[in-house]
């Protein structure tokens, strides 16, 4: 499989290979420039209700179809233990899922799939868990119907206090250019939950077809990405804001405007709020080397100001990085690339001022350690200091792997291993999204697979966390 850049930046796959690794041969991306379909990432960061987010399966670009190729055609071997906590089926209770989970404080995880439910346009779902028998339950809350609601929900949720979820949909609204939503519990001890659309995309100067979770700050005010839209038509980072009173529409406001120069161009991942007042992501195309970058916006008066921190320079530098950033404890910001035309991808750390950017980990590829590197964000546990994720194929099984970060101790390197290896010809495989850590546990989805092999739709699986 290879990864093509289309003229200004777009990002366009072609299928190389369709078993194993992604090997240096006349259809390496630097020797193929043919346009293809353009890429719908599934990039998500996930804010929980307490610390720590799509593709129809009818509209599958063809470097998901190469990955989900060679998962379906790999021989099923390493044979692990079952830690599917769900599987989906496509059909009322949605399939496909892209977005990651959140877990209210009863335990509750709730999520979006790109498909299915009674509209096929994918739904929001909540899973609980039986104390009793450990059976676990999942109920449709809301199925999107590609209209003025919104459709293919490819970022996971966020929550605030009163257990109101908001999120995007990537598609679907009044210009089919993707909406953000909120979707409110029952009131009364009822069982109907309630859709509300907050913002229409109309894909001009207020952007379009978002992707990634949103941020939800203390004031209720919401952040998030477009990939598409804004004047410079590669993308925006904006700020939703309720209406004074409580009643009324939302306000949104374009923090940036990307140009597709060197400020970068298609931003994927959610943005960071960090401690020090700024906001913090990435860019996955364009740049001073048409990599991708790292940019901090600070407050300017009444506008906000972009500082590029980082222009990824390919290679073992990293490149194109489909996710947004994590803020250690030290203030250090953590991120990971995918891996493009020179590389399988890695994860980096770089301080806040854009000094001291460093590669703590490399994706080898192939059979090994994080095969075809990560598609979505870290998470971090903030006891340890270990960083979590999940690649999307290759790997041992070549159907993707969980993996650890150990930061180092007295000067020494950090330490990766493999905590699980999804497997082929099973809904357990294709993991899009960051996963989610608790006090014993690591929560993920996987987006699954359909082809001659059979028609797996995702799964939501959980591990123990060491």
């Amino acid at each position: 499989m290879s990864l093509n850049k289309q003229r200004g930046g777009t990002l366009a796959f072609d299928l190389c290979v369709i078993i194993g690794t992604f090997p240096d041969t006349g259809c390496h991306p630097k020797n193929n420039h043919q346009a293809g379909p353009k890429y719908v990432p599934a990039l998500s960061r996930i804010q929980p209700f307490k610390g720590n987010t799509a593709m129809r399966s009818t509209n599958v670009p063809a470097a998901m179809a190469a990955a989900m190729t060679a998962a379906l055609c790999a021989p099923a071997a390493y044979a692990a233990k079952d830690h599917v906590v769900y599987t989906f089926t496509d059909a009322t209770d949605g399939g496909f899922p892209q977005g990651g989970v959140i877990q209210d404080g009863k335990g509750n995880f709730f999520g979006t799939t790109t498909s299915g439910g009674t509209g096929h346009n994918g739904v929001v779902y909540e899973l609980t868990q039986n104390k009793t028998t450990k059976a676990w339950t999942q109920t449709t809350l809301y199925a999107f119907t590609g209209g003025n609601d919104g459709g293919i929900a490819q970022a996971g949720l966020v929550a605030d206090a009163k257990g109101n979820l908001f999120g995007t949909t990537y598609a679907g609204g009044a210009s089919g250019e993707g909406v953000v939503f909120e979707l409110s519990p029952p009131a009364n001890g009822g069982t109907t939950w309630t859709e509300t659309t907050l913002w229409t995309f109309t894909g001009g100067n207020d952007g379009g077809e978002p992707t990634d979770a949103l941020v939800l700050d203390s004031k209720g005010n919401l952040y998030g990405t477009t990939d598409g839209g804004g004047t410079g038509v590669v993308g925006t980072v904006f700020e939703l804001s309720p209406p004074s009173g409580g009643t009324g529409a939302w306000t949104e406001t374009v923090l940036y405007n990307f140009t597709g120069n060197n400020d970068g161009g298609e931003p994927y991942g959610s943005v960071l709020l960090a401690s020090d007042g700024n906001i913090y992501g990435t860019t996955a195309g364009y740049g001073a080397d048409n990599n991708g970058t790292i940019f901090k916006l600070a407050p300017s008066g009444k506008s906000w100001a972009l500082t590029t921190l980082h222009a990824f320079a390919g290679g073992t530098d990293g490149e194109v990085p489909r996710a947004g950033l994590l803020e250690g404890a030290n203030g250090v910001l953590y991120g990971d690339t995918a891996g493009f035309a020179e590389s399988y991808g890695n994860v980096f750390s770089i301080n806040t001022d854009g000094s001291g950017y460093k590669v703590i980990w490399t994706v080898k590829g192939g059979q090994g350690f994080t095969g075809n590197g990560p598609w979505q964000g870290l998470s971090l546990d903030p006891t340890s200091g270990a960083l979590y994720g999940a690649t999307l194929a290759d790997g041992k099984s070549a159907a993707g792997e969980v993996f650890k970060l150990t930061p180092p101790t007295s000067g020494k390197k950090w330490t990766g291993s493999v905590l699980h290896v999804f497997q082929p010809g099973t809904t357990e495989q294709i993991a899009y999204t960051p996963v989610l850590i608790t006090k014993t546990w690591i929560y993920g989805t996987t987006y699954g697979a359909a082809g001659e092999s059979g028609f797996y739709p995702g799964t939501v699986w959980r591990i123990a966390k060491d």
